[in-house]
């Protein structure tokens, strides 16, 4: 699947991550930059959800991550798919106790995804959402493993609907459809 306005294709979160040194910020380690965005797409969090993670919050035993309060539920958790246990698990090792993400704010966070949307001319990043319709800024990496779930990128389990609203923690499977799996008829010719 190609990127789109409400997804990023796996070909181009290569580039995003590749793009990362580009962005010349100094504050927060590219190696940071780099897992914070992994997080948010594996583990389907909102921005502020990964920026205010400390390593305490990762139980990689049980494949979860507290979440305390999110802006759903009380004492939230989101799970940690299998194939990235390992890559989290190591760089987790050379963190010490406290946040993962020391001085990092939304306002940055936004200002990196401005920058890159342009550096790389992602759909996402660059077209406004009166004119989208879509509230992809910081939620493109939850809107993005959703859909690669649902294609089948993870496997046939991944592909269930009921399975996927769990991973993005909604309360109801209709919101995931509704909201974050929407197709455009571009995509429904495509699939035929």
């Amino acid at each position: 699947m190609e990127s789109k306005v409400n997804y990023i294709s796996p070909d181009d979160f290569k580039r995003i991550v590749n793009y990362i040194p580009l962005l010349h910020q100094r504050t927060i380690a590219d190696k940071d930059v780099e897992m914070l965005y992994k997080i948010l797409y594996f583990c389907a969090l909102r921005p502020m959800e990964g920026i205010n993670l400390s390593k305490v919050d990762f139980n990689l035993n049980d494949r979860e991550i507290s979440l305390g309060n999110t802006k759903t539920r009380k004492n939230d958790y989101a799970p940690i798919p299998s194939l990235f246990v390992d890559e989290l698990g190591g760089y987790l090792a050379t963190k010490t106790n406290g946040k993962l993400f020391k001085g990092l704010n939304y306002l940055t966070f936004y200002r990196w995804l401005k920058k890159t949307g342009k550096g790389l001319d992602i759909e996402a990043w660059t077209t406004h959402r009166d004119e989208s319709s879509e509230f992809t800024m910081g939620h493109i990496f939850r809107k993005t493993v959703g859909k690669d779930m649902l294609s089948g990128l993870y496997g046939d389990k991944a592909k269930s609907i009921p399975i996927i609203s769990k991973q993005l923690r909604h309360s109801k499977p209709s919101m995931t459809v509704d909201y974050y799996l929407k197709s455009s008829i571009e995509a429904v010719k495509d699939a035929w």
